[in-house]
């Protein structure tokens, strides 16, 4: 898989402690897009299916592990073969998937596997004219939520604005989440949705 990045610990992205995927490329490119670096189909960073489990395997056995993962991009579903195999690895060793695409579910409907693997699709494109700030997991307020298995069924949202703040042993920062744009400016930081 070509990954943009990578979270080991995360919060913001899904319930519980989850460990954060964003694929490199994109092929929608939305307009207003957060994150323009992963658009490129140029390898970054490239790990095969298996390697990328395992670190995955290694964070859900620590004794404070990962409920789940979230892959996010890019786009993760320009990846399909790969992702569904990720997927099918975690749904396996009963680690919970929540997936983001800026495809919409008509898009995407004849790819079931999918379905059957993902806990929690966040599915639209992101539309600048409908940004939020204000809603849980969503850019744009045209984007919808989907609770696909029965695991997250009580799952009660939040809709507010939440955002974490990676400080790493070499000193450097990512903020990782909905920024408002003043914040970062005021911080002089970029941050990573």
């Amino acid at each position: 898989m070509n990954i943009a990045h990578i979270e080991e610990c995360s919060y913001i992205y899904g319930p519980g402690r989850r460990f954060v995927i964003w694929t490199q490329g994109c092929s929608l490119r939305c307009k207003g897009c957060w994150n323009t670096s992963m658009w490129s189909f140029r390898p970054k960073v490239i790990l095969s299916v298996e390697a990328l489990y395992e670190k995955i395997d290694v964070a859900a056995a620590a004794p404070d592990g990962i409920e789940g993962i979230t892959l996010l991009g890019g786009e993760p579903l320009d990846q399909y073969e790969e992702t569904t195999e990720l997927l099918r690895l975690c749904k396996q060793a009963g680690i919970s998937v929540i997936l983001f695409t800026g495809y919409e579910m008509a898009e995407i409907a004849e790819k079931k596997a999918l379905f059957d693997l993902t806990d929690i699709l966040i599915s639209g494109r992101y539309e600048q004219e409908r940004r939020t700030l204000n809603h849980q997991w969503i850019g744009s307020t045209n984007q919808e939520i989907h609770f696909l298995s029965e695991r997250y069924k009580d799952y009660k949202k939040r809709d507010v604005n939440y955002m974490e703040i990676a400080i790493e042993e070499s000193g450097s920062v990512t903020i990782l989440g909905f920024p408002p744009e003043e914040f970062l400016h005021a911080v002089n930081l970029k941050g990573r949705r």
